[in-house]
Order: C-alpha cells, then structure tokens, then sequence
C-alpha cells in the first residue's frame, strides 16, 4: 500500500511540476478518445481556480529544490521518516509558504486528496523537524503551529 502510495504521489508531483512548468495557459484539450476522464476534469477544474500570479508562485519556487531532495521528502512523508540535513537546508530555503502552497496544491488533486488528512500534519511535522535542527544554519524560518 505504501508503495502504491509513493508511486502515486511521485507521479502526480512529477504531473504537477510539468503542469506548473508550462508557460501557456492550462486549458482542457479536446484530443481524448472517450472524453476527459473524471480524474482529469477535477485537476483542470482545480487548476482554473488558482490565480496565475499563485501558479507562477509556485513554478517559481519549486524549482528552488533539487529533484533528489523531493524524492527524499517524499519517502520521509509516506515513511513518516525524518529527511537529511542536507535535504532539510533546501527544504527550508524554498521557504514556508511555498512548502505549504505545494502540498496543500498537490494534495487537492483528485488522485491524492484522500491521502490529504494523513500526509498534511506529516509535512508540518517534517518542516517544525527541520527548522529545530537546521534553521540556525540558514536563518531562523518559522516553524508550523504544532
């Protein structure tokens, strides 16, 4: 199951960085042989809700961590497993907000809201972790209410 879960939530984070990557606007296409899936009609209606200055935000700010960074918090999470000081450092500079606005987005979308209850406290839990064992390494970000 966990590993269901992983797999799950790398490739909707992958889908979500290219969705955010893109420089046109985010449009439904017409290409699908049956119809959009159910699935993809809810992303897109999620993604039409967000204001193109908070997706730029969030393009913006996710390119500030490396990819092996984000596999690693990703297995932290679904482990509820700490992250390295290395990890944590990058993690903290992309900074609260966009920590926050990545997991609350990620964890709408219509494959991983269920998971949303289990992995949110987890993620917080994960950044007042690292701001206690790094933050005086970079500056003091601020940590979660516990």
């Amino acid at each position: 199951m966990e590993k269901t879960v992983m797999i799950a939530f790398l490739m909707a984070t992958s889908m979500v960085y290219q969705t955010l990557a893109q420089d046109d606007e985010i449009t439904p296409t017409s290409s699908f042989a049956y119809g959009p899936s159910p699935s993809y009609e809810y992303d897109q209606e999620l993604l039409h809700h967000m204001t193109a200055k908070r997706i730029k935000f969030l393009q913006d700010c996710s390119h500030n961590m490396s990819s092996k960074c984000g596999v690693e918090m990703t297995k932290g999470l679904i482990n509820d497993k700490p992250v390295s000081e290395k990890c944590c450092m990058e993690f903290l500079k992309i900074g609260r907000d966009c920590h926050q606005g990545l997991m609350n987005f990620v964890f709408s979308t219509y494959e991983l809201k269920d998971d949303a209850i289990e992995i949110l406290p987890r993620s917080k839990k994960m950044w007042n972790t690292c701001v206690q064992s790094t933050a005086a390494k970079i500056g003091a970000p601020i940590a979660f209410e516990s």
